[in-house]
């Protein structure tokens, strides 16, 4: 790897900070085969090989949103599309790509053959030496409020947070907050894939059952956190440190936040030099691409408006829909917004989507325009001086 500490990220390639090896599997491998692999190596995702070329990738998401699928079935049956990513491409690039892709790692190829893999791993690595993000606060990016898990929940109730999270891992706490530990995908898997389980060993099910293990019987201890005082060189440095997805933040003993991969991924994203806002949604369950287009154009307005005062850079959107009895779902949406000056954040809960989303938007175009009006007063008082 060349000099990074030199190096400003924008001028750094894929080819610069990507694994040159990687364990794959090949079309044509059964689930358990590959299932196996990516138990023993510890891996969250792993790419899918026609010959030397990338065809797919298989990943823990993968495998729980798709329904009764036996383990002897080919590994095609469950695979999603890699994004393409190239060795000259800018990291910056790279890293909106995954994102994009919502994976955490894809191969790279070079005349459509797979020359080598990069992950958000890989890229965390460099975070230490940016000069743009090195000495940034945690407190400034964390996700504030994180959902969390009690010792005595069940290890089901867990599985149904992540996946409505789009989480790896959860805080688990005491009655009082406190942080006590955490439960991984992996843990749970491990529990759901065991002979234990309620359903067919030779089933993986998107709703599928776990048996009734308590989470505190599972998790590891303790949890492993920082403050919001560290920095994002500090947070990135241990994580890849401990292997973690995920840390926590904790301030006299109570959690108060969590810094994830996909966090540190937003700040890379944010460097990038570009004219429009880097938008993304997860969570919502609608295969409608009319509903998409109406939402980014009631995003793409806001933005707009929001230009004005400041530049958005990064604007995310988690969009969780619950079902109860009759026709109707109600959304409840948790945004974060990204700009050159500062981060914001907005909830909303509706039972209609675009209300929720345009509700949302406002707050947020509220928040911003107090901080604009604030920081004006506090340079209009600072012209004045005293008397």
């Amino acid at each position: 790897m060349c000099d990074l500490k030199a190096i400003e990220i924008d001028q750094l390639m894929v080819k610069d900070v990507m694994s040159a090896s990687a364990v794959t599997a090949k079309k044509g491998e059964t689930l358990s085969e590959v299932i196996s692999r990516m138990k023993k190596d510890h891996l969250r995702e792993i790419p899918i090989l026609d010959g030397d070329k990338p065809v797919g990738l298989v990943s823990y998401s993968s495998l729980l949103l798709r329904r009764s699928v036996p383990l002897s079935s080919k590994v095609e049956q469950v695979m999603r599309p890699a994004p393409r990513l190239e060795e000259e491409m800018p990291i910056t690039q790279a890293v909106e790509e995954l994102m994009a892709a919502g994976v955490r790692g894809a191969p790279v190829v070079r005349n459509n053959k797979m020359v080598g893999f990069i992950s958000r791993t890989d890229v965390m690595r460099i975070l230490p030496q940016v000069a743009q993000l090195k000495g940034k606060k945690v407190g400034e990016f964390m996700s504030k409020n994180p959902q969390a898990v009690y010792e005595k929940e069940s290890v089901q109730r867990a599985e149904m947070l992540m996946r409505g999270l789009m989480e790896k891992s959860l805080p688990v706490v005491d009655v009082n907050g406190r942080l006590v530990g955490a439960v991984s995908m992996h843990e749970i898997l491990e529990v759901m894939w065991s002979p234990k389980a309620t359903k067919p060993s030779n089933e993986i099910r998107g709703e599928r059952s776990a048996p009734e293990i308590s989470v505190g019987s599972v998790m590891s201890r303790p949890a492993i956190s920082v403050s919001p005082e560290d920095t994002v060189g500090e947070a990135a440095s241990l994580m890849i440190q401990k292997g973690l997805a995920t840390v926590f933040v904790q301030e006299n003993g109570r959690l108060v936040g969590v810094v994830s991969q996909a966090d540190l991924m937003e700040q890379v994203i944010s460097l990038k030099q570009k004219e429009g806002v880097y938008v993304q949604i997860t969570g919502l369950d609608q295969e409608d691409p009319d509903v998409y287009t109406i939402l980014y154009d009631q995003i793409e307005k806001s933005m707009r408006r929001i230009g004005k005062i400041q530049f958005p850079r990064v604007f995310t959107v988690h969009v969780s829909t619950y079902h109860p009895e009759g026709m109707r779902s109600k959304h409840s949406i948790h945004a974060r917004l990204t700009t050159d000056r500062s981060m914001y954040y907005a909830n909303e809960t509706d039972w209609d989507l675009y209300r929720t989303i345009d509700r949302l938007l406002q707050q947020l175009e509220k928040n911003v325009k107090r901080e604009h009006e604030r920081i004006l007063d506090l340079r209009k008082k600072k012209r004045s001086g005293p008397l």
